[in-house]
């Protein structure tokens, strides 16, 4: 019987952040915020093992300290793509699932279902996939940073873009939320990190234009809503609020 290919999960943390500095450790309801991104990765079905990639010693040391698997990385990366392709080096895997480190209440069948359609997309010829929320709200389609994604009609990204593309012109259109989880193999993430940033990857701060500039396809996953990202010091309260209610689980 031929064997399964084993996900690995890679969560990176950086210190350094303009508009949240040490937000991984920031404590969401008295528990730090990456131990609770740990914790729901844990819970995933699909996954071989989990590490925390990170640059800052006080992260390093905190994690050790809670039993948690951590490396240190350059703190020279542009995004947490290239750390994980720093990290990736030292994994034994068939392919790597990058949780973001700010995704504290992120559902564990969520990283199932983007583990489960990387092995799906590798049968396919494609070595990238990612996530995506199928409705996206008045309030995200006017915040920009929000990520809106549109999938093709086969299952992969045509295109994303900060501001909520497509423009509707002639007919409705239902528009998607990226959701920042992201599937690799190894070889996608050296070419990731071989490659200089195109001009709108710089433009956007989107990571995936690193492929789709490059035309690589990525392929694409609707998942459940649930998750809320911390990119600010006002979304702890948000996230505590999701927990007091029970929404997060």
């Amino acid at each position: 019987m031929k064997k399964s290919p084993a996900a690995f999960v890679v969560i990176p943390a950086r210190w350094r952040s303009g508009r949240f500095p040490g937000k991984p450790l920031a404590p969401i309801a008295g528990v730090p915020m990456i131990d609770r991104v740990w914790a729901q990765v844990a819970r995933a079905q699909t996954i071989s093992g989990a590490v925390i990639a990170t640059d800052d010693q006080r992260i390093f040391d905190h994690c050790t300290a809670a039993g948690m698997d951590v490396c240190m990385t350059s703190p020279d990366h542009a995004t947490g793509t290239d750390r994980i392709a720093e990290a990736v080096e030292s994994i034994e895997a068939d392919y790597v699932v990058n949780v973001q480190g700010d995704q504290p209440i992120i559902p564990p069948q969520n990283i199932d279902m983007v583990s489960r359609c990387m092995a799906d997309a590798i049968a396919r010829g494609i070595d990238v996939v990612t996530a995506y929320l199928p409705h996206a709200t008045e309030e995200q389609k006017r915040n920009p940073s929000k990520v809106h994604i549109v999938p093709t009609v086969d299952g992969c990204v045509h295109t994303m873009s900060r501001l909520p593309v497509p423009y509707v012109f002639a007919e409705p259109y239902a528009h998607k939320i990226h959701v920042g989880i992201y599937g690799f193999t190894r070889d996608a993430l050296r070419r990731f990190g071989a490659r200089p940033r195109g001009p709108v990857e710089k433009s956007e701060s989107i990571e995936l234009f690193r492929f789709l500039e490059y035309g690589d396809r990525i392929a694409c996953v609707e998942v459940q809503p649930g998750s809320v990202g911390v990119n600010n010091p006002e979304d702890i309260e948000k996230v505590e609020a999701a927990l007091r209610s029970g929404a997060a689980s």
